[in-house]
Formats: C-alpha cells, structure tokens, sequence
C-alpha cells in the first residue's frame, strides 16, 4: 500500500496555468496601453487611458513596490547588522575589518 502513488487532485494541476494565464493577460494589458500611449501622446490619451486602466494601478504598485521595500529592508537589516558586530567587538566605524566571508572566495 505505501508504494502506491498518491492520486492526482485537478485543482493541483490547475493552478499554475490559471496564474500563468492571468500574468499572460496582465502584461499584455500594460503593453498595450504603454503601446497605445506611446503612439499618442496627447493629454486626452493619457486621460482616457487613466480613466479605462486606474485599477490597474495598485496591482503595478505592489508589484513594483515588494522588492523595492524588500531590497531596502535587507540594506538596513545589514546595515544594523555590521552596526551591531562593530560594537560587540569594538571596531571603529572608519577602520576595514576583514570579513571572513569575502576571503574565501
């Protein structure tokens, strides 16, 4: 009975098509309308464009926003990080420290 495989649930398979159609969908829809503005640029386009495609614009935020905040995030992480290691060991700020990690490459 172990050896059996386990059978396959339709919703597994489902859903990595399902993303991957509505990301298709996406990217299409931003460049269609980068396209179409770029071809015209008058301020009644980008108004028009504004006005059909505003609730697109939370979805590129946060799209866009994640790995900004996570990059910046991770620099101040390590920032205080090496803020920490210098004081445990009492290094001045302006002084190299030789980082082990770095040597060995």
């Amino acid at each position: 009975m172990a050896d059996q495989p386990r059978p396959i649930d339709p919703e597994d398979d489902e859903t990595p098509s399902v993303r991957a159609f509505i990301w298709v969908l996406f990217g299409f829809k931003i460049a269609t309308v980068a396209l179409i503005f770029w071809h015209l640029r008058t301020w009644q386009t980008g108004l028009l464009l504004g006005a059909t495609t505003w609730y697109f614009l939370p979805v590129i935020v946060l799209l866009v926003g994640g790995p900004i905040l996570f990059q910046i995030r991770l620099r101040r992480v390590r920032a205080r990080r090496e803020a920490l290691r210098r004081a445990e060991w009492m290094i001045d700020a302006d002084s190299a420290v030789d980082d082990h990690a770095n040597t060995r490459r």
